[in-house]
């Protein structure tokens, strides 16, 4: 075991050792926060779920929280990268169009979309991939960037939304994503940050919503 995570888990259990601390961490993962989430099953199952056992987005619940309610059945959406995310935006949009790059994953995900649910498989990096947000006509409500080649994928999808439309960019903490906030910036879009855990992850992450004056979110 590497020196440091040896030490991390020494200082673990010195902590359990803290009766209020071994409390209060029981109660987070056995009906707390975690459990609640869906945060303790996602880890067990090695998936993206909510504590029934549906698909969740691979964002920030603090995003999830705020988008659910918010969804419309009369909504288009394009993402980004599949997966959980589609069948979770499926049952509560009009239209879900997403690319994919990985084709194996791609074709043991298309037996469980509905029919509402288009998946395209484009090569990681080429042109087609970015620009595949233009094949959803007429453009989506909603585009969520979190598959690859983001940057680019911003720069396409940003004049693709619907007028109300928001644009979703995951990992809006990582430094390599930082030109993509700087682009929809000069654009006109401005931002809402979520932070916090993601679904099986332990580490604090932002999924960010950029959008405009007159946005169908109403913010």
């Amino acid at each position: 075991m590497p020196p440091r995570r040896a030490r991390l888990r020494w200082r673990f259990v010195r902590a359990l050792a803290n009766r209020s601390f071994a409390h209060q961490l029981a109660r987070l993962t056995l009906d707390g926060y975690l459990t609640e989430t869906g945060w303790v099953r996602s880890v067990r199952e090695g998936a993206v779920v909510a504590a029934d056992g549906t698909p969740l987005p691979w964002t920030t619940y603090p995003f999830i929280e705020f988008i659910g309610p918010r969804l419309r059945p009369e909504w288009r959406v394009f993402e980004y990268g599949s997966g959980a995310s589609t069948l979770y935006y499926a049952q509560r949009v009009h239209t879900v169009m997403a690319v994919e790059h990985d084709r194996p994953f791609a074709e043991s995900l298309r037996p469980k979309l509905p029919a509402n649910v288009t998946l395209l498989v484009r090569e990681q990096g080429s042109t087609e991939y970015a620009e595949a947000v233009t094949a959803l006509v007429p453009p989506p409500h909603l585009v969520i960037v979190d598959g690859r080649d983001r940057v680019r994928c911003v720069a396409a999808a940003h004049g693709r939304l619907a007028p109300d439309g928001v644009l979703v960019l995951d990992d809006t903490d990582r430094p390599e994503y930082a030109p993509a906030g700087a682009q929809l910036a000069a654009a006109g879009f401005r931002r809402l940050d979520f932070w916090g855990f993601s679904p099986g992850l332990a580490e604090r992450r932002c999924t960010t919503i950029f959008y405009r004056p007159g946005n169908l979110l109403g913010i």
